[in-house]
C-alpha cells in the first residue's frame, strides 16, 4: 500500500471518528413557524395550516382540539399539515411530535384574527393616548384578547417567518400595543364574545407603495414613476444595514463647546462626564426607538455614542446643561466640536416651550474615520417641520443632544416582503388599514395604489379578505375661505376604494382630528368606528355600515339638492346649523354656502350671490369645520360633486 492510499484511508477513518464523537448529523430540530406559540389565536371556521421544520423524511403528527393529523417532513426539512375548520373556543393545547421530539403549545384560542397595518397612527401605543391613559388606570386582564406585534423588518426578498410572539391582554402588554387596534378588538369582543387576535404590523412614516409587490407597479403610467425614482437610487447596501435590522453606528466627539460672540470671552465647554473637565453638563442620557439602541460612553475627554439604528427610527444622547435649569446662550454664536466615527447625526438645542420633540436642529453631518472639526452657527438651527412651529429661545436652552440619523425605508417591496408575506399562510378575519399621510401629496396616484395593494394582499393570502380603512381625519389649520386640499383628495381616494371594490369599508373620521398634531391623542373613536362597520358587515349587527355618503345631486334654480346614502334614521347636524358646505358656479370659484336638511336623506345648498350653481363641496379642506351625521352618530364623508382637476392630479 503506497503512502497516498494510506493517507486517504486514515483521513476517512479520522472524519468518521470525529463525526461519531461529536454526534455530527444532518437532523434538524423540530420547530414550528414563529406565528405559532403559546397564547395564540387561530382563525375560526377556516382550514388551519400549521407549518414548521424538522428532520427530512421523518413522520410528523399534530393533535389539536380533538383532531389528529399526520404527515412527513419533506427533503428540505419543512412540513405543512392541515387541520379542519374549528368553531370559536378554547383554551386548547396543540401537541406536535416527530420521533422522540415533542412540542406542546398552551393556552390557544380559536376566534377571529385581525391584521392591523399602516403607518404611525396605527402603530401609536395605547399608553401615549389620552383615552389610553384612562383605560389603563383601572385595567383588568382580558384573557380572550391576544396581541402579536411584528418586528419592523424590511427585507429585499419575501421572508418565510414572522418575527414576534403572541401575548395575553394584560396591562403591561396592552399599554405598548396599537391603541386603534386595541379599542377595535375590545369592542368586537364585548359585542360578540368571540376571542380576538390582533396582529400589529405597522410602521410610521411609510408610503403605501412599499407595502405591496413592486412588480405590480410596472406597465402603468400612473405608478411607473415610482419605479423610475427607485431605479435612480444608488444600489442599497443591505449588508451594511444588516439585511434590514439596522446600521451599526459610532459617533466619537471631543471639545464640544459654545463659541462666544465677543473675542475676549471664553468658550463654554460641555463635559463628557460628571467628573470630566468643562463648564456645564456632563449628565448624559440616551434614548432609542424600540428595535434600535444607543449607548453612551466616555473615554478620557471624548464622548462616544454607539449602537444600532433601524430604518425610520430615532436614537440619540444628550445632556442637560445646568441640571434642569435653563441656560442663556444669547451671547454665543457657534456650537463647535471635533468628531469621528461612522453614521449620520445632527445637533439639537432643546427649549422648554417645545413639547413635541421638534427642536431646533442643525443640518445632518456624516462622521468619518478621522477626526474633523465642525462649527455650527446657532442662528442656522431650524425646526424639523413635524411639530408645532415655535420661536427659537436662545436665552432659554435646557439641553444639547446628538441625534443619530436613520434613513427612510422607501425601497421596493421591502415591507410587503418583511411584514406582510410572513403572515399570508395564516388565515385572518380581515384587515384594518390606517395609512395615507405619507401619500397625501400624491393623492390622485393613491386612487390606483390603494386598490392595487388590496388586490395584491388578497391574491397573496388566496381569498377575498375584508378591508376596513380609516379615512384620514382633519389636520393642519383651518382656512378662512374654501380652497384646494391634498388631504381632501387623499380622503376621496380612500372613499372611492370602498365604492369600487367588494368587501372594502372606509370609515369617516373627519370630525376626530387635531389641527396641531398629525397623531391625534384620542384613539378610541377610531377603533370603535372601525368595529361598528365590522360588526355590521361581518357579525350581523343592524344599522348603517358607515356615515352618510354623497349619492346624487339635482339643480333647481339657484339651489343644489344633495342626496345621501347610509343615512340610517335620518340626517342630523351637531352643534347648530350645517357647516362645511361650499358652492360654485361655472367659474369654479367656491364660496361658503347655506345648507339645510330636507327629509331623511337630502341637504339643500345655496349661496344668494351664485345664481347658477354647478357644484357643491363638503368638508373639502385639510382641517374642515363640518357637522353632518346620520342619526346613529356616524360622520358624513367629505365629498365634491365636481371632477375638476385637483392639486395632486399630476403628482407622481
Amino acid at each position: 500500500m503506497n503512502h497516498l492510499k494510506l493517507f486517504i484511508i486514515l483521513f476517512v477513518l479520522f472524519v468518521l471518528f470525529v463525526c461519531i464523537i461529536i454526534g455530527a448529523k444532518i437532523d434538524t430540530e423540530l420547530k414550528l413557524s414563529d406565528i405559532f406559540s403559546d397564547n395564540m389565536v387561530i382563525q375560526r371556521n377556516m382550514e388551519i395550516l400549521v407549518t414548521g421544520y424538522g428532520t427530512a423524511g421523518k413522520d410528523i403528527s399534530i393533535t389539536f382540539a380533538g383532531e389528529t393529523v399526520t404527515g412527513k417532513i419533506d427533503n428540505r426539512g419543512e412540513w405543512k399539515l392541515k387541520l379542519n375548520p374549528k368553531e370559536a373556543g378554547g383554551p386548547y393545547e396543540m401537541n406536535i411530535s416527530s420521533g422522540n421530539e415533542k412540542i406542546v403549545l398552551k393556552n390557544i384560542l380559536i376566534g377571529d384574527v385581525w391584521f392591523c397595518s399602516g403607518q404611525s397612527n396605527m402603530e401609536w401605543q395605547l399608553m401615549h393616548t389620552t383615552d389610553g391613559e384612562e383605560e389603563l388606570k383601572n385595567f383588568k386582564e382580558q384573557d380572550k384578547i391576544r396581541f402579536f406585534t411584528q418586528q419592523q423588518l424590511p427585507a429585499p426578498q419575501p421572508l418565510k417567518e414572522a418575527s414576534g410572539t403572541w401575548m395575553i391582554c394584560n396591562k403591561e402588554n396592552a399599554q405598548n400595543f396599537s391603541a386603534v387596534a386595541y379599542f377595535f378588538g375590545k369592542k368586537i369582543y364585548e359585542e360578540t364574545g368571540v376571542p380576538i387576535g390582533l396582529i400589529n404590523s405597522s410602521w410610521g412614516g411609510t408610503p403605501i407603495e412599499i407595502w405591496l409587490d413592486a412588480k405590480l407597479l410596472k406597465g402603468n403610467p400612473i405608478t411607473e414613476p415610482i419605479l423610475k425614482r427607485w431605479n435612480e437610487l444608488s444600489l442599497f447596501d443591505w449588508k451594511k444595514w444588516n439585511y434590514g435590522r439596522g446600521l451599526n453606528y459610532k459617533i466619537e466627539f471631543s471639545e464640544l463647546c459654545f463659541i462666544p460672540k465677543l473675542k475676549n470671552k471664553k468658550p463654554l465647554y460641555v463635559r463628557v462626564c460628571e467628573e470630566c473637565d468643562g463648564d456645564m453638563g456632563g449628565y448624559w442620557s440616551t434614548w432609542a426607538k424600540p428595535g434600535s439602541t444607543a449607548i453612551y460612553q466616555n473615554k478620557k475627554n471624548n464622548g462616544i455614542i454607539l449602537g444600532l439604528i433601524g430604518f425610520n427610527a430615532w436614537a440619540g444622547a444628550g445632556t442637560m446643561l445646568n441640571n434642569n435649569e435653563i441656560v442663556d446662550l444669547s451671547e454665543y454664536d457657534y456650537i463647535e466640536f471635533k468628531v469621528r466615527g461612522n453614521g449620520k447625526f445632527s445637533i439639537s438645542l432643546t427649549q422648554p416651550s417645545i413639547e413635541d420633540y421638534d427642536y431646533y436642529s442643525s443640518l445632518d453631518f456624516e462622521a468619518t474615520p478621522v477626526f474633523k472639526k465642525i462649527k455650527i452657527p446657532i442662528a442656522s438651527l431650524k425646526q424639523g417641520g413635524w411639530g408645532k412651529a415655535k420661536p427659537f429661545t436662545q436665552n432659554a436652552i435646557k439641553q444639547i443632544q446628538f441625534n443619530i440619523k436613520s434613513m427612510t425605508v422607501e425601497l421596493p417591496s421591502v415591507l410587503y416582503n418583511g411584514m406582510v408575506v410572513p403572515f399570508t399562510n395564516f388565515k385572518i378575519k380581515g384587515v384594518l388599514w390606517y395609512q395615507g399621510e405619507s401619500n397625501a401629496e400624491r393623492a390622485k396616484q393613491y386612487e390606483t395604489l390603494l386598490p392595487l395593494m388590496i388586490k395584491n394582499w388578497r391574491d397573496t393570502w388566496g381569498y377575498e379578505i375584508p378591508f376596513f380603512i380609516v379615512q384620514l381625519p382633519g389636520f393642519m389649520q383651518k382656512r378662512d375661505q374654501p380652497s384646494e386640499s391634498s388631504w381632501a383628495e387623499l380622503r376621496e381616494a380612500q372613499l372611492k376604494t370602498m365604492q369600487n371594490m367588494q368587501s372594502v369599508v372606509t370609515v369617516s373620521t373627519i370630525d376626530l382630528g387635531d389641527p396641531n398634531d398629525i397623531h391625534p391623542k384620542i384613539k378610541k373613536p377610531y377603533g370603535e368606528r372601525l368595529a361598528h362597520s365590522a360588526l355590521v358587515m361581518l357579525y350581523g349587527k343592524t344599522g348603517p355600515l358607515t356615515g352618510p355618503i354623497y349619492d346624487s345631486m339635482e339643480i333647481k334654480e339657484n339651489k343644489i339638492y344633495i342626496k345621501f346614502k347610509n343615512t340610517g334614521n335620518g340626517l342630523i347636524s351637531k352643534n347648530g346649523g350645517l357647516k362645511g358646505f361650499a358652492i360654485a358656479g361655472s367659474d369654479k370659484n367656491f364660496k361658503w354656502a347655506k345648507a339645510e336638511i330636507k327629509g331623511n336623506d337630502t341637504v339643500v345648498v345655496w349661496n344668494d350671490d351664485i345664481k347658477e350653481p354647478v357644484a357643491v363641496r363638503y368638508a373639502w379642506a385639510d382641517y374642515p369645520e363640518c357637522n353632518l351625521y346620520n342619526s346613529e352618530g356616524l360622520a358624513a364623508f367629505p365629498f365634491r360633486t365636481d371632477n375638476w382637476e385637483g392639486v395632486t392630479e399630476k403628482n407622481r
